[in-house]
């Protein structure tokens, strides 16, 4: 959580451009020094990637959380799963897991699934010596999320794939899953 610099503009918006109400989840958007200013020649780029005003869509998400303007990322826009046409973003998941003790590290994605459109899987590389099972992870989270939310799916894996800056690739793990599920 925190501020945006003086010298750079940030608002929180929906899918039109429009600012959401203070609170709500939205596309956090930025205008100022540190903007880059388009795509060279790809005008479709430029329209996905900047409102009408200018205002370059990061592709996070975001919400203001205080009379201060502070902000609390809330995930990728790209990371949203859609389980039967119900919207959620896994941060919310991931954080409260963080407090399970068996595990290191993990990423909860969206596995394509014929009926839902996607089901929750949960991909863990657990501590040394931990074991884990599906039904344990359930129990653990169901008084604490919406059943729609819970992981449907548990891979345990020895890593997760990473980028150089040390964050999750979540297509490959969705790759991953597909590969087991085959």
């Amino acid at each position: 959580m925190g501020r945006c610099v003086n010298q750079m503009g940030l608002r929180i918006i929906d899918e039109d451009g429009n600012d959401v109400p203070h609170g709500e989840v939205g596309e956090i958007a930025a205008i100022g020094p540190s903007v880059h200013f388009g795509y060279l020649n790809n005008d479709a780029a430029n329209r996905d990637s900047f409102t009408a005003d200018g205002w370059f869509r990061t592709g996070d998400l975001g919400q203001f959380v205080d009379a201060e303007d502070n902000v609390r990322i809330a995930g990728r826009k790209k990371e949203i799963i859609n389980r039967g046409g119900k919207k959620y973003f896994p941060r919310e998941i991931e954080e409260l897991l963080y407090e399970h003790p068996a595990i290191l590290q993990m990423a909860i994605v969206g596995a394509p699934d014929a009926r839902l459109g996607e089901k929750n899987c949960l991909c863990v590389v657990l501590k040394p010596g931990a074991s884990l099972t599906l039904d344990e992870v359930v129990a653990f989270l169901r008084s604490r999320v919406a059943d729609y939310k819970l992981p449907e799916q548990l891979e345990i894996m020895d890593s997760l794939p990473m980028t150089p800056t040390g964050k999750i690739r979540r297509p490959e793990l969705v790759k991953r899953v597909q590969k087991v599920a085959a």
